[in-house]
């Protein structure tokens, strides 16, 4: 399966792509219901654009990689072909046996179309409607990634939660933390120490065992004056249900 055509343009497409093409795989086309969206990506992949589902060229897989609630529409205009969404969270049988090779190629990770990535180390979570295009699948995954595991779609919906909690979210909560540094003039840098820190020792502990803070610690004298001094109702909103969730995670 050499013959790669991209439906999608955006983060997970454009990595994809980049990552298959440097492995040797001929990216045949790439489609976008935004056709300048479509040639920029084609141009970085040396290949054919298209706004046009009608105009899709053959391949050996279809790779579709677009917002979870556009799949459902492209999918009804599709027949005959060799497909797999992109999705951590949608159910392999939203293609309901429309194909007869369909399968779900999903890459845990962050993607910023202009950020560079490594996949190599990257979850690629590899699942089929049968063994034959399941093992096609992996090899595929492996050509790109160390780390590929077959995971049916309710294991995978429970790692696209956990995902979401642990990268979303806290991504979200470094969002709050700049904002809250930007009102006393302080650098976001300096967290990233921190950051670090906390991260790097995830690699030898459960989450549960490094947790640290005043929620942690039930300090509450402490907890009632940070929630004073954030001036955000938002934010202070936020801080207390999140102490709170720690308090009762640690009785």
């Amino acid at each position: 399966m050499k013959d790669i055509i991209l439906i999608g343009s955006g983060n997970v497409a454009t990595h994809l792509g980049n990552s298959l093409k440097k492995r040797g795989f001929n990216i045949v086309q790439v489609w976008s219901k935004h056709i300048n969206n479509a040639k920029i990506l084609a141009n970085r992949l040396d290949c054919e654009s298209t706004s046009s589902i009608k105009q899709l060229k053959k391949a050996d897989l279809y790779i579709l990689a677009v917002k979870d609630d556009a799949i459902n529409q492209i999918i009804s205009q599709l027949k005959d072909i060799t497909i797999v969404h992109t999705s951590g969270s949608i159910d392999i049988e939203v293609f309901n046996h429309r194909v007869s090779n369909y399968g779900v190629f999903y890459p845990l990770q962050t993607f910023n179309k202009n950020v560079d990535l490594d996949l190599s180390k990257t979850p690629i979570c590899i699942e089929a409607n049968n063994k034959k295009f399941e093992n096609k699948l992996m090899n595929i995954a492996r050509e790109l990634s160390r780390n590929v595991i077959q995971l049916d779609s309710e294991s995978r919906r429970a790692l696209h939660i956990a995902a979401v909690f642990a990268c979303n979210f806290s991504n979200h909560m470094y969002t709050i933390s700049e904002k809250i540094l930007s009102e006393s003039n302080l650098d976001f840098r300096l967290l990233l120490p921190l950051i670090n820190q906390t991260v790097t020792k995830l690699k030898d502990h459960n989450p549960s065992e490094i947790q640290t803070g005043p929620a942690k610690r039930n300090d509450k004298q402490l907890i009632d004056s940070h929630i004073i001094g954030i001036k955000d109702a938002k934010f202070k909103e936020l801080y207390t249900l999140i102490s709170n969730s720690i308090i009762s995670h640690n009785e």
